[in-house]
């Protein structure tokens, strides 16, 4: 087979070939620009404000496109005079087919961020490069912040599913018990 027909079969056995891309390109483009950004340029502020800015397409990219189309989760956290509070949302029971791979992707992905710029800061430790402990802060904060929202997420549905299947359950036992 030619390779062109490999290529479109392979994007093929995703949902959401597109997104998928993007969820991976953001991360990893902030990662390579983080590892060579010296050979780009020897300016702090400018490194920094390029990898901040991929790190909030990844952040933007995960919270509202990849996880609602790739695993049909999506969590916000809404602030009001009473405090924080967690909203979390499920696609419904037949609305939500998820591809096998598309959900590897993003879930494999969402939590290795985290661990690869932890290790990153490590060798920033090693290295003392302080000013750039800032910047491997920021990428933990909205990383992480995007693992523990869409594993309540996760969480939640789950719980939900279990509940509509005790309440279908229940109800079909007291229908058929009524007939008897």
């Amino acid at each position: 087979m030619p390779p062109q027909q490999q290529d479109g079969e392979v994007l093929q056995a995703y949902g959401h070939p597109k997104i998928a891309f993007f969820h991976l390109f953001w991360k990893v483009a902030a990662v390579l620009v983080y590892i060579f950004c010296g050979v780009f340029s020897s300016s702090f502020i400018v490194n920094f404000v390029v990898i901040v800015l991929l790190l909030t397409l990844d952040f933007w990219t995960t919270k509202n496109l990849s996880g609602r189309l790739l695993v049909g989760l999506r969590w916000w956290n809404e602030t009001t005079d009473e405090g924080s509070n967690w909203r979390f949302e499920t696609l419904g029971e037949g609305q939500r087919q998820i591809n096998k791979k598309d959900s590897a992707c993003f879930w494999w992905s969402l939590y290795i961020m985290p661990v690869v710029w932890g290790v990153l800061g490590i060798i920033a430790l090693v290295k003392i490069s302080v000013d750039y402990l800032l910047v491997i802060a920021v990428a933990v904060v909205l990383s992480s912040a995007n693992v523990v929202g869409y594993t309540k997420c996760s969480k939640q549905a789950s719980a939900q599913l279990r509940d509509m299947a005790r309440n279908a359950m229940t109800s079909g036992l007291t229908a058929a018990i009524s007939r008897v």
